[in-house]
């Protein structure tokens, strides 16, 4: 099974999209549904369907919406055990460096909330003036990092995520 982020194109309208692709066939897709104001071009996602491969059931939140207690309730109150949450956290340096030690802050709130994992997926890189470093994590339903790729490090992150809860 694969999660990927895309531009998607519905009826002349675009959002901002998490296709999930199991052995080569469309699953499902998770629309953003908080959008930052240079989003605009965007609209909002108003569903937060369930996805299973095996035992285990998880939802998607993609970056922003990981800001929003809502939108974490909404994969938990589904009955998934785990959150989602791909990201594009590419910005000028000067906010970047004001939110490197804040994405995983705020994704540890979802998680203890919830009481759900979080596995997030980050950009890393510098492109026309603007810097990402990740971080691409493993959060427990504590909200405790488990697991993480060296910041400003691209890799792949391998972790044996426990099926049972």
């Amino acid at each position: 099974m694969l999660v990927m982020g895309l531009i998607e194109i519905d009826g002349g309208r675009l959002f901002n999209t998490a296709i999930v692709v199991e052995r080569g066939v469309l699953v499902g897709r998770y629309r953003k549904a908080h959008l930052l104001s240079g989003e605009r071009a965007f609209e909002a996602g108003g569903e937060s369907p369930l996805f299973a491969v095996g035992g285990l059931r998880f939802g998607i939140n993609i970056c922003y919406d990981t800001n929003f207690p809502g939108a974490a309730a909404k994969v938990a109150a589904s009955g998934a055990s785990l959150i989602l949450c791909p990201s594009n956290n590419m910005m000028p340096r000067e906010r970047a460096e004001t939110f490197k030690e804040q994405h995983n802050a705020v994704r540890g709130e979802r998680s203890r909330e919830t009481g759900l994992w979080l596995i997030s997926a980050d950009v890393t890189g510098e492109r026309d003036g603007r810097i990402a470093w990740g971080p691409t994590a493993v959060l427990n339903p504590e909200g405790q990092v488990v697991a993480q790729l060296p910041l400003e490090k691209p890799g792949l992150l391998v972790f044996d995520f426990p099926c049972g809860g």
